[in-house]
């Protein structure tokens, strides 16, 4: 679907509150509307792009995009307020689609029924984060100790929903079932595509596929599947992903199959530094160093590769220049939750260094002396 000749996008907030943001993109004049909801952010602010902004707008599609401040799930005493006002926004449209991806996924599958649409498409969806709903996936426990869940069970299921998974990732598995024991779920397995499956969508195309299959109603989940795997050699992400899951005692090829996902995505930072990390676990301290400062100066790169150069450090036992780089990390991103955790871990294994430090992990003693020594 592309925008009429002579109508252009005008961008409106519907709602807004501390810590959520309804903002409507629209004025193509199509029936399609997608109702997109943010992910897990490190950048707490509102005004940024939503999910899926930019896409929707370069086709000339209608989309209203939820940004949520903080990571809480959509757990938001106002969240039901914005809700209605989508609903309303949305009552015009023909068909109207629920749109997200991990964290988003959840709110798109939980609540877009609220917001009008009658199909939603997740990617690697939890199905909750609840400890009483998911007790299996700690991922985001730093996170999820702060939420006060709602109690939202009852909410009326979407009547079609696309949930696009890792099979082997345990956790996403996991929740893929939860959420085809509750409705109809319609599976579309992205093996190898880790967590998020999204980058490997977008970098073999099929992300625009499903797109556009889903607006047609014209999914066909084995023909997906099997182009998918066709065309799996096109993305990063596929090599990132092997890479990261190849056990240690296998150096030489986590360090191959790490070089072929920055080789076929040369300009995504997240592949270098996963070159770099495969390299240090081979023992290649030089290399990996170069890899990892290569990293850090591309356009793209984020808080992310600091943290890898970081483990960079500590691997090497450097534990006084991994602190500096995590001290760093913490100043510049205070809202980081598990930031200070690292901090407080590279802290532990430099005490550890000493007589005085380890006798004082054998006595339990670590939190104490983090108290008193810092």
């Amino acid at each position: 679907m592309n925008a009429e000749p002579g109508r252009i996008a005008a961008a409106q907030e519907l709602f807004r509150s501390d810590d959520l943001l309804v903002r409507r993109v629209a004025g193509f004049g199509g029936p399609l509307c997608y109702v997109t909801f943010a992910s897990y952010t490190d950048d707490r602010t509102l005004d940024r792009p939503g999910f899926g902004e930019e896409h929707f707008r370069s086709r000339g599609v209608d989309a209203i995009h939820v940004l949520s401040r903080d990571n809480r799930w959509y757990q938001h005493v106002e969240l039901m307020d914005a809700l209605a006002t989508i609903a309303g926004a949305t009552a015009s449209y023909e068909r109207v689609i629920a749109y997200g991806s991990s964290m988003g996924g959840f709110a798109a599958l939980r609540y877009g029924a609220l917001c009008g649409a009658r199909i939603g498409l997740a990617l690697s969806p939890q199905f909750g984060v609840d400890p009483a709903t998911a007790p299996f996936d700690r991922r985001w426990a730093e996170d999820v100790a702060r939420i006060i869940f709602r109690e939202d069970a009852d909410l009326p299921p979407l009547p079609t929903q696309y949930v696009a998974f890792d099979p082997h990732d345990a956790h996403d598995r996991r929740h893929f079932d939860l959420f085809a024991a509750h409705s109809p779920t319609i599976g579309l397995p992205v093996p190898h595509g880790g967590h998020p499956v999204g980058s490997y969508l977008v970098e073999t195309d099929m992300l625009r596929t499903l797109l556009d299959q889903i607006e047609c109603g014209e999914v066909d989940p084995r023909t997906f599947v099997q182009e998918l795997r066709r065309r799996r050699r096109r993305s990063g992400h596929y090599f990132y992903v092997l890479a990261h899951r190849m056990p240690r005692h296998r150096p030489r090829q986590k360090v191959a199959l790490a070089r072929l996902a920055a080789e076929t995505q040369s300009d995504n930072p997240l592949y270098w530094s996963e070159l770099g990390h495969a390299l240090d676990a081979a023992g290649d301290f030089d290399a990996a160093y170069r890899v990892h400062s290569k990293a850090i100066a591309m356009p793209r790169a984020n808080m992310h590769q600091l943290h890898h150069l970081m483990l960079h450090h500590e691997a090497r036992e450097e534990y006084d220049r991994a602190l500096e780089v995590v001290d760093r990390l913490v100043a510049e991103n205070p809202d980081v939750l598990w930031l200070p955790f690292e901090r407080k871990r590279v802290r532990r294994k430099r005490r550890h260094l000493t007589w005085f430090g380890r006798l004082g992990g054998l006595l339990g003693m670590d939190g104490l002396l983090e108290r008193w020594l810092y």
